[in-house]
């Protein structure tokens, strides 16, 4: 696989200035010396992947395009805690701060929200490949249906994320009235209207890209091509959307079918051990990890867990062991405080679709449609992974209020270096009435985000709304 990097460079600024909402000039209509304009297949696979492979030691890095994931809201959630002496040894950015006590303003207008940039600029490099395709000079058709089917469903991945950081949650009696994010359509970049789409529209749209997208995509893909979208990808990417939206039989349809495609969970028992921290478990190397389905990362994850978030795991769990001392990796951290580390080893920082997402969202979807025998089953299937071999006591719970809980605190214990958590708070909330409230402590402040708080909705950059005075900012409580 060949670096990306000459293709990218192409639509890089153009890209930067969309979303920093700066001069809007249309640089496509000229093509500067030394800088490739997409035109043949092999441009627009470059232009997808934005990746670049070593096979002989069998890893691969992604760049800041398609493969990147947002990170940021992490800090809203209850998984995360920063004190005074993390926060110096960390070397904590301003702006995480501002996360973390759930401040109005987060960026200002000097500032720019990486995460927005992020998913505005794979939006944008996304109408560039499906505009390009169509008058693309080669490939057969089911190549160009291949690439356009990849191009919909990174872009529905873009609008998923962005719609659930800067919007409340998908509520159906408020969604078509409720502020989504801006739709991008096309790649002009003079007279953009960056208006915000309601949240039903914005998950319309999406909708439609997903659905579009997964007759023309591989069932899988191979271990070292895992960051191209594929058919169970898809299905794990809809599964979510329906689980969102409180569509519980739909979501479980698309797990079932992505199941169907992959199904493979990593059994913690055969995890190495950190080649630098001794006790902490290391997860494999990218192509090495069987559950991965669709690979997205953020550049790095620091996660400090709570002892709420502790206190979930059962003694012999051996996901105790993705934690270890701080100290290990911040020496100068006078605490006894512990530290998610488990993806350091080997930058395993993934953030998109696996398995164990499609195994725990049907065993919620069981559990909310009353079948607890198979919400059972999907439990325990991924569990006795977690737990030394011939030690594991499979669960049996009958109660549905009891099984949904279970199935709740299951996926903080799984899912604790993602950023699901802070959409899940947000989600119970809504659905559930489950009255979430999170409480940071922090440079002598004491800040609490209330469970119908409208700030669980990011705010957006001061810079872009001075920029495009038509980009509504969230009101604040």
């Amino acid at each position: 696989m060949k670096s990306m990097t000459k293709y990218f460079g192409a639509i890089l600024g153009v890209i930067l200035m969309l979303c920093y909402g700066c001069t809007r000039e249309n640089y496509l209509d000229f093509q500067p010396r030394g800088i490739v304009i997409p035109s043949k297949i092999e441009d627009f696979r470059s232009l997808l992947d934005q990746v670049d492979v070593n096979l002989n030691s069998r890893d691969f890095s992604l760049s800041t395009g398609f493969g990147r994931h947002h990170g940021q809201t992490v800090y809203m959630s209850d998984n995360q805690f920063i004190d005074d002496d993390i926060f110096v040894a960390f070397g904590t950015d301003a702006f995480i701060t501002r996360i973390y006590l759930f401040e109005e303003t987060v960026f200002n207008s000097q500032e720019d929200d990486a995460d927005w940039s992020l998913y505005y600029s794979q939006i944008y490099a996304a109408n560039v490949v499906l505009e390009g395709l169509e008058s693309v000079v080669d490939g057969t058709a089911e190549e160009i249906a291949e690439l356009r089917a990849e191009a919909r469903l990174h872009r529905a991945f873009a609008y998923f994320n962005l719609v659930n950081i800067y919007g409340l949650h998908y509520n159906p009696a408020t969604a078509d009235q409720d502020l989504g994010v801006p739709i991008r359509q096309g790649t002009l970049l003079e007279g953009v209207d960056l208006t915000r789409a309601s949240v039903q529209e914005v998950y319309d749209y999406l909708l439609n890209d997903i659905l579009e997208s997964i007759d023309d995509l591989r069932d899988v893909q191979e271990a070292n091509l895992t960051f191209r979208p594929s058919k169970a990808g898809a299905y794990g990417l809809l599964a979510k959307v329906y689980l969102f939206q409180g569509q519980y039989e739909g979501a479980l349809e698309a797990c079932n079918q992505g199941l169907a495609l992959k199904n493979n969970i990593r059994d913690s028992n055969d995890d190495r051990e950190s080649s630098f921290v001794p006790g902490l478990i290391s997860f494999p190397n990218i192509p090495d990890d069987e559950q991965l389905v669709w690979f997205k990362q953020v550049r790095f994850q620091d996660i400090f867990p709570t002892d709420e978030l502790l206190d979930l795991y059962e003694p012999n769990d051996l996901r105790l062991k993705w934690f270890t001392q701080a100290t290990e990796f911040f020496g100068s951290l006078d605490s006894d405080q512990l530290y998610y580390g488990a993806a350091d080893d080997t930058g395993n920082y993934y953030m998109g679709i696996n398995t164990t997402d499609l195994y725990l969202i049907r065993a919620e979807c069981h559990a909310r449609l009353g079948n607890t025998t198979l919400s059972n089953t999907d439990l325990n299937t991924l569990r006795i992974n977690r737990f030394p071999t011939g030690a594991y006591n499979p669960i049996s719970i009958s109660n549905d209020d009891d099984l949904l809980q279970f199935v709740k605190d299951e996926r903080r214990r799984e899912m604790v270096g993602s950023v699901e958590r802070t959409f899940d708070i947000k989600r119970y909330n809504l659905f559930d009435d489950d009255n979430i409230d999170v409480t940071h402590t922090l440079n002598g402040r004491t800040e609490t985000l209330r469970a119908n708080s409208l700030n669980w909705a990011f705010p957006i950059a001061t810079r872009y709304i001075q920029q495009n005075p038509e980009l509504e900012q969230n009101p604040r409580d």
